[in-house]
């Protein structure tokens, strides 16, 4: 009895150790796996011409592919490619080169915000959070805000690396930002709205209730912020508030040339003579004029080609392919990481 006991107990003590190999093995085959993904996307964004990149498609989101039969369990790579320029990076509220309040950004996240229904003036918060003086600003918040919390932190007073980071600002929260802000019923709404043309139906998205889905945060290599916004890439929160002068009808007419062109426009001035894009703004311009720039005059705020990529490296172990009703206890790996293409650097890179 005494004997059964204890190599009860040492079975059990095995097992145990046996399962923890085996996840500590999986873990690292999966990293392994996911490095191999995140080459993969690199290449692409090296090689392929972007235009290439977006009409083809698969290039951007290929399916997942199967190592080897002879990778036992499962083992399993993938990648994607997401163009991160026609997000609103959340440094340019903040001039680089005098630390001061940017204030076409500022109007821009006013915009923003409020089709989330985000109180507007938490975008003075923001500006504290990455100015590096200790003056507050508007509504905003710095160092002596910061220490009052409980637990106290203190003010970055710095660029943002993440995206995450805003839910470490006065004002918002992490659901704020990551979960959905679609209004209630809006997805059983759309539903019954089947006049509508594919265009109407894939302007908006439940993804596109996802704040966080429009947001990006990042500093380029050399520390030179780029404030346009790659229009190939936007989606339609992001386009709107754009301007106060944009409207559906104009995001609309956009999609809609950006899905005859094959998901890539070659230059803004395709888009000029659109007649949505040639109404007059308040300030006696065309909105083309207003968001492209006028002959030097003013800047302007839209572009075509991309800067700034994500790549996603993905590496699954598992006993069966990844997404199918066999897939609980895969053990997956992610590599995470910005790609400068213009100056051909990663500019940040992550695991896990």
């Amino acid at each position: 009895m005494a004997a059964n006991t204890i190599a009860t107990k040492f079975f059990s003590d095995t097992q145990i150790q046996y399962a923890a190999v085996k996840v500590a093995s999986d873990g690292f085959r999966a990293r392994q796996l996911a490095l191999a993904g995140f080459q993969s996307g690199l290449a692409a964004l090296r090689a392929a011409p972007e235009e290439q990149l977006y009409t083809s498609g698969i290039a951007l989101r290929p399916p997942d592919i199967s190592v080897s039969s002879e990778c036992k369990p499962g083992c399993f790579i993938s990648y994607r490619i997401m163009p991160e320029d026609g997000k609103l990076n959340l440094n340019n509220l903040v001039h680089s080169f005098d630390d001061k309040p940017n204030e076409q950004y500022r109007a821009i996240f006013k915009r923003f915000w409020g089709h989330f229904n985000i109180p507007v003036d938490n975008v003075d918060s923001l500006i504290d959070w990455i100015d590096e003086d200790d003056a507050v600003t508007g509504v905003g918040a710095e160092n002596s805000y910061y220490a009052g919390l409980r637990p106290a932190r203190k003010c970055k007073n710095f660029r943002m690396f993440s995206v995450a980071e805003i839910a470490l600002v006065k004002g918002f929260t992490t659901d704020m930002i990551f979960a959905s802000r679609a209004p209630e019923n809006w997805e059983k709404n759309q539903k019954g709205l089947s006049f509508q043309t594919e265009d109407e139906k894939n302007l908006i998205t439940m993804d596109d209730w996802i704040p966080a889905n429009n947001l990006t945060a990042y500093v380029p290599y050399g520390d030179k912020l780029e404030d346009k916004i790659n229009i190939n890439a936007a989606r339609y929160h992001t386009l709107m508030s754009l301007s106060e002068s944009m409207t559906r009808e104009t995001v609309l007419a956009l999609f809609k040339y950006r899905r005859q062109k094959n998901g890539y426009i070659k230059e803004l001035g395709e888009i000029r003579n659109l007649p949505e894009f040639q109404r007059k703004t308040p300030a006696d311009l065309t909105l083309f004029d207003e968001l492209a720039g006028n002959a030097g005059k003013l800047a302007g705020i839209m572009k075509t080609e991309g800067e700034i990529y994500r790549i996603v490296g993905i590496g699954t172990v598992t006993s069966a392919p990844p997404g199918s009703d066999n897939s609980k206890g895969s053990v997956v790996r992610r590599v995470n990481a910005l790609y400068d293409k213009n100056n051909n650097k990663v500019i940040y890179y992550s695991e896990d």
